[in-house]
């Protein structure tokens, strides 16, 4: 009979901490769901908690450029701005070179 109280504490405890641990993740989902809400009614560009989201008006390029500097936030702000700086370099000399063909 021992042997049975011997292995029922440890799977008592299991119990207890994945229950506890469901109950937290549900509080949590209810809290952030409702800030959540909360916050984007008064503010349509505030994000809760301080996060950074594209606002929707906004182009990828435009948030990138803006959160370059965040670290978290933009994966490699730096290279990403580069590369839309090189994509814009480009689409003016295709612009330039349709340009030119067509009046030639």
């Amino acid at each position: 009979m021992s042997d049975a109280w011997g292995l029922l504490i440890p799977v008592a405890a299991l119990v207890v901490i994945v229950l506890g641990g469901m109950a937290v993740m549900k509080l949590q989902k209810s809290l952030f769901g409702v800030l959540g809400t909360r916050t984007s009614d008064t503010a349509p560009g505030a994000s809760p908690f301080g996060t950074f989201q594209q606002s929707p008006q906004e182009s990828r390029e435009d948030f990138v450029r803006r959160h370059w500097q965040r670290p978290g936030v933009v994966a490699d702000g730096v290279t990403l701005v580069d590369l839309y700086d090189r994509i814009r370099a480009l689409e003016e000399r295709l612009a330039e070179a349709e340009r030119r063909s067509g009046t030639a």
